[in-house]
Formats: C-alpha cells, sequence, structure tokens
C-alpha cells in the first residue's frame, strides 16, 4: 500500500514539473523571461537533478536579470520610482548580493517614501488623520534615509497639530466619540500628548456611560410596546457603542422575538416555537415569550358543537315548515324581539318550545374543516336544538383558517341550506366558548377544549358526509353515512 501510495505522489510530482517546464518554454519563447524564470524555477523545485531544465533555468535567470535591471534603470529616468522599486525588488530577488541593485533599490525607496509623505501631508491638510498616519507609516517602513527621516518628523508635527485642534473642535461641539479617536491618534503619534489625550479619554467615558444607558432604556420601552424592530435597533446602537452590558442579552431576547413574529406571518409554527424557545433562553422573558410559545404550539383541540337556535320562521314570515297560524305568528314575533334583546335566554328558548309542533323544522348542522373534511351532526327536531357532537383538529391561536357551519333543513325533498356562520381556529382557540350569529342563525353554541389524546380527525356524535353520486345514480346531494357515537 505504502508502495502505491509513494507511486502516485512520484507521479504528481513529474507531472507537475512538466506543466511548469511547457510554461517555461512558452514564455522563453515570447521573450517573456521574468515568466520563464519563475517557471523554471518551480519546475526544478520538483526535478532537481534534471541537467536540461537546469540550463533552461541558469538562461531564464540570466536574461531576466538583465531585462528586469534595465527596465529599473529606464523607469528612474523617467522618475517613475514606483515601476523602478518594483523592477529592483525583482532584480534583487534573483540576485541578492548585487550590491549595485541594493544601493539603486535604496534610492528608488526613498524617492518613493517621500512622495507618499507629500501625499500624506496633503491628507493632513484637509483634516484625513487616520489617512495621514498610514500613509506615514507606510513611507517610514519602506525607507529610513535621514531625508526621509525628516519629512516624516515635519508631516508628524503637522498631523499632531491640526489633529489636536480638530480634536478640540470636536471637544467643544460634544462629538466626544470622534474627539476621543482622533486624540488617541495623536497621542500614539507624540507621546508628550498622553496627558490631554487622558482628559478627554475620561469624558468621552462618561459619554458612553449616558450614552449606552439612554439608548439601552428606550429599546426597553420599545419592548415593553412589543416593537422588536425598534428595540433591536437601539440595543444595538447601545453596543455599537460598548459591547456587552446589560443591551447584550435583551438584543438577543427581541431579536428571537422580531424573528419569531416574521415566521408567525409566514404560518411556520414550529420554526417560531423553535424561536420563542431561544427567546426564553436569554433569561430575558417577562413571560410573554413564555405565553407565545404556549399559544403558538400547533395540538389537538375538541371542537363540539353544543346547541343551535334558529328564527322561528322564514325571513318572509311563513314558517319553515307547515302553515303559519295566527298563533305561529305571535309566537314568532315575540322569540325574534325577545332572542333580539337577550340572545338565548331561559325565556327565549321556553318560547321555541311552545312552537306547534308542525311549524318545528328537522335541522342538522354540517362542519366544514379546512382540510377539505366535511362532518354533520344528526337531525334534531325544532328551532332549538341540543347536540353532543364534536371533531378533533390541529390548531393554535394564531390559525386564521376558518371552520364553516352550515344548517340545513331537512324534509322529504332533501336539505335546504337555511343559514352558515363561520369562524377561525384560533378564535375557537383562544376563547373556548363562543356563540355565533349569522342570517336565520340567532346562536350556534360552540365550545373548544384540548384533544386529552384523542386522535387529529376524530369525530363522535357526527357523521362524515358522503360525496353525492355521479348523475343518473341513485342517491343524491346531502346523503351523508350513519353519526359515530
Amino acid at each position: 500500500m505504502k508502495r502505491v501510495v509513494l507511486g502516485l505522489m512520484v507521479a504528481v510530482l513529474l507531472s507537475a514539473c512538466a506543466a511548469y517546464e511547457k510554461s517555461g518554454d512558452r514564455a522563453a519563447a515570447v521573450g517573456d523571461w521574468k515568466g520563464a524564470y519563475s517557471a523554471y524555477r518551480q519546475a526544478l523545485a520538483s526535478e532537481p537533478d534534471n541537467a536540461e531544465l537546469k540550463v533552461k533555468f541558469d538562461q531564464a535567470r540570466e536574461q531576466a536579470l538583465t531585462d528586469t535591471w534595465k527596465r529599473a534603470q529606464t523607469c528612474a529616468q523617467v522618475d517613475d520610482w514606483n515601476c523602478a522599486l518594483s523592477e529592483a525588488d525583482f532584480a534583487l530577488g534573483i540576485d541578492g548580493g548585487n550590491v549595485e541593485i541594493a544601493s539603486f533599490r535604496a534610492n528608488a525607496a526613498s524617492r518613493v517614501a517621500l512622495g507618499i509623505l507629500d501625499g500624506a501631508a496633503e491628507q493632513a491638510q484637509r483634516g484625513q488623520y487616520p489617512e495621514a498616519v498610514g500613509e506615514l507609516e507606510r513611507a517610514t517602513k519602506l525607507s529610513q534615509t535621514p531625508e526621509v527621516k525628516t519629512r516624516a518628523d515635519a508631516v508628524k508635527r503637522q498631523i499632531v497639530t491640526g489633529g489636536r485642534a480638530r480634536a478640540e473642535g470636536y471637544r467643544q461641539e460634544r462629538d466626544l466619540i470622534a474627539a476621543h479617536g482622533l486624540a488617541q491618534l495623536v497621542a500614539g503619534l507624540d507621546g508628550s500628548q498622553a496627558g490631554w489625550a487622558q482628559g478627554i479619554a475620561v469624558e468621552h467615558e462618561q459619554y458612553i456611560t449616558f450614552e449606552y444607558e439612554r439608548l439601552a432604556r428606550e429599546g426597553d420601552e420599545a419592548r415593553a410596546h412589543h416593537d422588536w424592530p425598534v428595540a433591536l435597533e437601539r440595543y444595538r446602537a447601545a453596543l455599537g457603542l460598548r459591547p456587552g452590558g446589560r443591551a447584550a442579552p435583551a438584543e438577543e431576547y427581541v431579536r428571537h422575538m422580531g424573528q419569531a413574529e416574521q415566521q408567525l406571518a409566514n404560518r411556520d409554527w414550529h420554526a417560531a416555537a423553535d424561536t420563542y424557545r431561544g427567546a426564553l433562553r436569554t433569561g430575558q422573558d417577562d413571560g410573554y415569550a413564555q405565553k407565545q410559545l404556549e399559544r403558538v404550539q400547533p395540538r389537538p383541540y375538541r371542537v363540539a358543537v353544543r346547541s343551535l337556535l334558529v328564527s322561528p320562521g322564514r325571513p318572509d314570515g311563513n314558517a319553515w315548515v307547515g302553515v303559519a297560524s295566527p298563533l305561529f305568528s305571535r309566537l314568532a314575533h315575540r322569540l325574534s324581539e325577545m332572542a333580539a334583546r337577550r340572545g338565548m335566554s331561559d325565556m327565549v328558548l321556553e318560547l321555541a318550545n311552545t312552537l306547534p309542533y308542525e311549524n318545528r323544522p328537522k335541522l342538522r348542522v354540517e362542519a366544514l374543516l379546512p382540510d377539505g373534511t366535511r362532518l354533520t351532526t344528526p337531525v334534531q327536531h325544532g328551532i332549538y336544538a341540543g347536540f353532543d357532537a364534536e371533531f378533533v383538529t390541529i390548531a393554535n391561536a394564531f390559525d386564521d383558517q376558518r371552520v364553516t357551519f352550515q344548517v340545513f333543513l331537512e324534509d322529504s325533498r332533501g336539505g335546504e341550506l337555511l343559514g352558515s356562520v363561520d369562524v377561525a381556529l384560533r378564535e375557537l382557540v383562544e376563547q373556548r366558548d363562543l356563540s355565533l350569529r349569522g342570517s336565520s342563525v340567532l346562536a350556534l353554541k360552540l365550545s373548544t377544549a384540548t384533544g386529552d389524546g384523542r386522535e387529529p380527525g376524530s369525530f363522535v356524535g357526527m357523521a362524515r358526509v358522503v360525496p353525492p353520486p355521479p348523475p343518473g345514480q341513485p342517491g343524491g346531494p346531502g346523503h351523508v353515512a350513519t353519526p359515530v357515537h
């Protein structure tokens, strides 16, 4: 196995060597001796005993050194000292012991450094002090000749004098962040300015402490109103002044809360639940994230149809079934008035039970669930009916999908839609006991409870509505299965 690996490594090295040699040959053919020198050097590193390759390398090295040295001198003649310095550096990379090239390179570096210092002086004149300091440092690293040192000292004095004056201006304007930054820059160049810079640092620290707390308080206020974007912006502004402190966990908390709200808007309940848990882990919750977590977690709920009260007759005054006798008309009128004033009161229910028997309709309630499931209660006799019917569905307190309840009047001719009401799942979860009202439906009472281990999709006291058969076959609309008890 070791021999195989070693063989593969040798093959890879030989392949790389051949590629570099070909690259060098192509460069040499067009007179690019710099490229040829670099390529042959890499090839020779992989195959140092290749005599033919060594001859190519030596030729390229000599030609590259000659060409580079000529270009360096040409650049110097036209005062292009950056070009001269670059070419001299390459030449010294080939022949590091060449005293003539080294002396030329030192002179070119001095000329470039002086040009950089001229630029630094102009930046300082424009008030660009950090940029000027950067250029000053670059120039002094490039060359340490007496001429460069003298010019660098003059530029340094210019930065210190102008920088201190500008820092004092910031101080008077109460821009202590800018004043502190510039004072530290000046003190870094001139140690004699340290005492002055320290005075500004003390003021800066007091300002940062005050501003940090002010921004954090604004974050607290926005957080109390659940304005998560504003709270996040304020806490982050405080942390921008000083990392850590009380704004750090608060920022993490409101960031989680804002993300959770966005996930709620996208109906991503499970992601929102995970994000609320992240908010709880910050230790910052005042109970709101815990409450939201409980509300957002999808779980089974039992929705029960408890009772139904419909108007005693049709909108035109006629009874739903039978003939509208004078007695029916008086009772219906009084019942409608009392229901409008008191809702489903005991008196209204007593009146409902006094309607003539022949005027009492046979009613059932269908529930159309968001997933398309359609369930029905058994038929009950009378304008008021109690039911012991329920279904189990998955929901949470944010789910705005709606359940539609349709009331059907049943007779020998089939089902007639008497009225319809609907409600959002979130209302069922949040309110638990609801009374819905609609056209001809005076009150449909519902109650909601947790699933207590019941399987989602199951139902009791209801039956699944069977779709109507195709045209021409026995059966018709409204045909239902037997209720499950």
